[in-house]
């Protein structure tokens, strides 16, 4: 099988080289297609991304409004591999679990999906806590057959993720719970809780426990009545 990796980008140029440094040692030596996705970055991310990626897929400023779930299907566009893994640029996984998760997808053809727990790159109780509620809350749905695994690090079988049209790119806010209650409908969705990725705890740092949970609780309870979240701001460094 040949993986495409897709990393959203706008505005990274502070990380997204050692993103994609890192995430190579992580990923099979072979067989592997790294694609950035740019929402038209006015740093430098585009000239570094050039320098660690296969392609590098730029679109116009129009762009930059754009949902990060239009970023997502946008370079997945651009993927030729079976395999399609999602890895946002302030993330990164565990090599183990990259490894068992592409073997579950090699033996299990039923498989369309999987996903591990996140958790934040530092170590302060609030933040902890936080990533507790939100990993609590995905193993449940998993458990209950109403997986909503976060897509900031997640794989996805191709044919399925394209037979169920990807992204919703009308959502900017919980895209990824939509995507896995979708695409459950086509295989089985796999969560990984012994594996973890980690990403940048950003928002948090910069919105504060309650305001992280008061956005977050709001774009949910929009996504449980079937309302589409049309603005909802990323915070960046």
């Amino acid at each position: 099988m040949k993986i495409s990796v897709i990393v959203p980008a706008l505005n990274e140029e502070k990380i997204i080289g050692h993103t994609l440094t890192e995430l190579k040692k992580r990923l099979p030596t072979k067989g592997v297609q790294i694609i950035v996705a740019d929402g038209h970055s006015t740093d430098d991310t585009v000239k570094i991304a050039r320098k660690h990626s296969n392609v590098v897929y730029e679109r116009g400023k129009d762009w930059q409004a754009a949902s990060i779930a239009a970023g997502r299907n946008a370079g997945a566009k651009k993927a030729s591999g079976d395999i399609l893994l999602f890895n946002d640029a302030d993330t990164l996984p565990q090599k183990e679990f990259v490894e068992k998760a592409l073997q579950i997808l090699r033996t299990q053809p039923d498989v369309v999906s999987v996903g591990c727990e996140v958790r934040p790159d530092v170590s302060d109780w609030n933040t902890q806590l936080f990533f507790t509620i939100l990993n609590g809350i995905v193993r449940l749905s998993t458990a209950i057959g109403r997986p909503v695994i976060a897509g900031n690090c997640v794989f996805y079988r191709a044919s399925a993720f394209w037979k169920v049209h990807g992204f919703d790119e009308d959502m900017h806010a919980s895209e990824d719970q939509d995507l896995s209650l979708r695409i459950r409908k086509e295989g089985r969705v796999i969560l990984l809780p012994q594996y973890t990725a980690y990403t940048s705890n950003r928002r948090l740092a910069q919105m504060g426990f309650l305001g992280l949970m008061k956005d977050w609780g709001i774009t949910s309870i929009n996504f449980l009545m079937g309302k589409k979240t049309k603005r909802y701001a990323i915070v960046r460094e």
